[in-house]
């Protein structure tokens, strides 16, 4: 099992300020190239929506690609700290678990709009760039595991025998990118709500013994699970 990556603390004092200030230029660099692209973000654009100087820049980072880097990084050990928080507080029962890291996908401090815009900006300059796949691997590949693990234990448990592990966590990682991307694009038609019903209804097809097809619109309480 991979480590587990814990989060980032502020400090006092000077730390906390420079933690801080990190934090501050990230957030202008979320928002920056979320409204205009990788091509119409730069220093100037973080700088101005931070309200910070170059200097504060350069003292904190050593180029915009680290900066870029580090971008990428917060959002990803948000994601990271997200559903595995949630997947271990879910209890010992693996359809309990694979629910919990379904809803993390679609938790509102993830699954918002200028999020998701900035992921699939560094999702389409990844190829370009060795240090986004190596970010974006680090912890993709142990939720790939944790979703393996999970829907093998699931079909094991419920006597799924003509379905492969393998095979179902290309489909549920496939799907939540997907709903994702038509959240981005269609913003007033596909609603996080409405996503992550459909992300259920496709676990109620693969494990009619574990979950249960969502009827009504989502309202926070009823997970999809089938309760005993």
């Amino acid at each position: 099992m991979p480590q587990v990556v814990e989060a980032r603390r502020p400090g006092n004092g000077r730390t906390a300020t420079r933690e801080a200030r990190r934090r501050q230029l990230i957030d202008a660099t979320i928002d920056s190239i979320s409204k205009r692209g990788f091509s119409g973000t730069t220093l100037e654009t973080v700088t101005r929506t931070a309200k910070l100087s170059h200097g504060v820049v350069n003292f904190h980072f050593n180029s915009k690609e680290e900066l870029y880097v580090e971008t990428l990084g917060y959002l990803a050990r948000e994601h990271y700290e997200c559903w595995r928080g949630a997947m271990l507080r879910a209890g010992p029962e693996p359809a309990r678990q694979l629910e919990a890291i379904v809803d993390a996908d679609f938790d509102r401090r993830i699954c918002a709009a200028k999020k998701l815009a900035v992921w699939f900006a560094f999702w389409g300059q990844a190829k370009y760039r060795p240090d986004y796949l190596t970010m974006r691997y680090r912890y993709d590949d142990e939720r790939a595991a944790e979703l393996n693990r999970l829907c093998g234990e699931i079909v094991a448990e419920g006597g799924y025998g003509h379905l492969d592990p393998d095979s179902l966590t290309r489909s549920i990682e496939s799907i939540v990118d997907g709903l994702w991307l038509n959240m981005l694009l269609y913003p007033k038609e596909v609603t996080r709500e409405m996503a992550r019903g459909d992300c259920f209804r496709y676990l109620a097809q693969a494990f009619p013994g574990h979950f249960a097809r969502p009827g009504a619109p989502w309202d926070g309480e009823d997970r999809g699970l089938v309760r005993p």
